[in-house]
């Protein structure tokens, strides 16, 4: 342990990451490789391995939860303050698998937060349903799919036509689309690539009220275009933005409609692990706490059936 006791966690950092290159996804890579410099790396500096205590990774949450490393007029989201320290876990089990360290405490506190994600109102849902299904614009159509089976927005930016059987109503998600940072280039570009996980590439069924409206060929043609070019996520979230405006909609994110889905789908009795498959989720635990917003009228509802 001795020879070791001069590496730099830093150091440590960037041999985990090397590693990772040749093991994980693209955009994986691309992920860990923004945390590393942009955060973790600016933030314990020139502190070496064998110095670093459990207080040391907890005061970085607490002060990324406060004001973050470039952002000095607020802090990070929670989410990402979590996917920072799920990357100086791994570099610490790395360290400890190669006898840089002995051990680490490796359970770290997060502040309760009880913020949910703003959630699209019913009657303003309704008068965006009615919008969408009156335009002849195919991202209309893709809104309205997301709509009616929570399907991701870079998975919706990937479909082509040939993923739809309109006779057995059933979309296959196998794809997603997204801008990631090339590394060697120093900017972002776009990559088409397997879903998220094993459980994200999954056959969905399709609404039969949302049947008339898919008027398209099996082809190879991209979904949202009808053309061999694609639509990025962030135009598309731009495009969903125009039309909250013109309709007078408050702002939520074209995401929270997956959100609006799976919340919809619990008050209508679905099935727990059936609502986990639509949405590919690795688990029912993972459906129920992060999409799953339950309205007081809906626990009002289900209070009163209980009579006595």
């Amino acid at each position: 342990m001795i020879m070791f006791r001069k590496v730099k966690f830093n150091t440590i950092l960037e041999e985990w990451l090397q590693i990772q290159k040749g093991y994980v996804k693209e955009s994986t890579y691309a992920t860990y490789y923004h945390h590393v410099n942009k955060h973790i790396k600016p933030y314990f500096k020139n502190m070496y391995i064998s110095k670093l205590k459990h207080i040391d990774i907890q005061q970085f949450i607490n002060d990324m939860l406060d004001h973050g490393m470039l952002n000095h007029q607020g802090g990070l989201s929670v989410k990402t303050v979590k996917e920072l320290v799920n990357v100086i876990k791994l570099c610490l089990k790395y360290a400890i698998k190669d006898h840089y360290i002995d051990s680490f405490d490796l359970e770290f506190h997060f502040p309760i937060t009880n913020r949910e994600t703003q959630l699209i109102s019913d009657d303003n849902c309704q008068k965006l349903i009615q919008y969408l299904k009156k335009s002849q614009d195919m991202r209309c159509t893709g809104i309205l799919l997301i709509l009616c089976s929570g399907i991701r927005i870079g998975e919706l930016c990937a479909l082509k036509n040939n993923d739809f059987d309109l006779m057995k109503q059933e979309v296959t998600i196998h794809k997603t689309l997204q801008r990631i940072q090339d590394i060697d280039l120093r900017r972002t570009k776009i990559i088409i690539n397997t879903t998220k996980t094993q459980y994200s590439t999954r056959i969905v069924p399709i609404s039969e009220s949302l049947i008339p409206y898919l008027n398209i060929e099996s082809n190879e043609y991209y979904f949202l275009t009808q053309t061999t070019k694609y639509v990025e996520p962030r135009a598309l979230r731009y495009f969903f933005k125009r039309i909250l405006e013109e309709l007078e909609i408050p702002y939520v994110t074209i995401h929270s409609l997956r959100h609006y889905f799976a919340s919809k789908c619990i008050e209508l009795g679905f099935d727990y692990n059936c609502l986990s498959e639509i949405l590919g989720h690795s688990s029912v635990s993972t459906t129920m706490n992060l999409y799953v917003h339950t309205k007081d009228e809906y626990k009002k509802a289900c209070m009163n059936k209980i009579k006595i």
